[in-house]
């Protein structure tokens, strides 16, 4: 399980670029709806997901550096809800190293995650927080971490309408846990879809492994959401199910790419065909590097 450091995640990013902010309505349904906050390329471009209530909300992943997650909650503060809840997908540094900011503005939500990933989280966020924070000029990044709680239930309630914990299963990482909110007909995928940004392939490099993302790929498409709200995206990305075919696709120009490669400049090469204008171009350096090391 690769950690990333401030090395390998923001300065590959890119220091400059405009924030991207993105506040997008899902499908509504009932009383309910969904606003999805979109980082700016330093941040990762990572989507979190607010649930509203008529008078709570649920917040799904916290982002990763102090800027996008003090956006996020001030994106959280104008609905005027409660912040109940907030529910962690994976251990990635950028779903979750920004739950302190969020914490600090809602000391009253509760912070958790699948009870499989839990302890794979508390184990990660530490030396997570310390390598990206290494070097970086004070505050971008938190100055603690926030361990979310284990949540002993394959759902959530909000305001009585149910939340569904999907049980962890193999995206680009081996542990993510996606939500279904059938009040809503959406569902957060996390990072087993991404949407016009390059995919985080460094931990699938293998054809086995790819092969069990697109598996879990099959199994969500396979709710049949209207609304699928990808791990990350560019700011006019939509929110629906095309994200599967979009995923699957580069999953296997990956898979191709290397078997046909024999070189780093081969495989980026191989990648960066039809890819031209994809956000994320750090995850591609980060999966050739993990490849072809040093």
């Amino acid at each position: 399980m690769q950690l990333l450091n401030r090395r390998t995640f923001l300065e590959l990013s890119g220091a400059a670029g405009a924030a991207v902010l993105a506040s997008t309505p899902a499908r509504a349904g009932g009383h309910s709806a969904a606003e999805v906050f979109t980082a700016d390329p330093q941040g990762g471009l990572v989507d979190s997901t607010v649930i509203l209530g008529e008078d709570k909300a649920v917040l799904v992943d916290a982002q990763m550096n102090v800027p996008n997650a003090m956006r996020l909650a001030d994106v959280i503060a104008a609905t005027g809800r409660d912040l109940e809840t907030v529910f962690i997908t994976h251990m990635h540094p950028d779903h979750n190293l920004g739950l302190a900011v969020i914490m600090d503005r809602f000391p009253n939500a509760r912070p958790v995650t699948h009870a499989a990933l839990q302890p794979v989280i508390a184990g990660a966020l530490q030396p997570m927080l310390d390598g990206m924070s290494a070097g970086a000029p004070a505050g971008v990044f938190a100055d603690r971490v926030v361990v979310p709680e284990a949540l002993n239930a394959d759902h959530i309630l909000l305001e009585g309408e149910r939340i569904d914990v999907l049980d962890p299963m193999h995206g680009d990482t081996d542990l993510i846990s996606a939500l279904h909110v059938p009040a809503l007909d959406t569902l957060i995928a996390s990072d087993f879809v991404y949407a016009d940004t390059f995919a985080w392939t460094a931990e699938n490099t293998t054809a086995e492994r790819v092969a069990l993302w697109v598996e879990s790929l099959d199994k969500l498409e396979a709710i049949g959401a209207s609304t699928v709200i990808p791990g990350h995206r560019i700011e006019s990305s939509p929110n629906d199910a095309t994200g599967f075919a979009q995923t699957r696709a580069y999953l296997a120009q990956w898979v191709e790419a290397l078997e046909q490669a024999g070189s780093a400049d081969e495989l980026r090469a191989l990648m960066q065909v039809g890819n031209e204008s994809r956000g994320m171009g750090f995850a591609l350096d980060m999966a050739v590097g993990a490849v072809y090391p040093g």
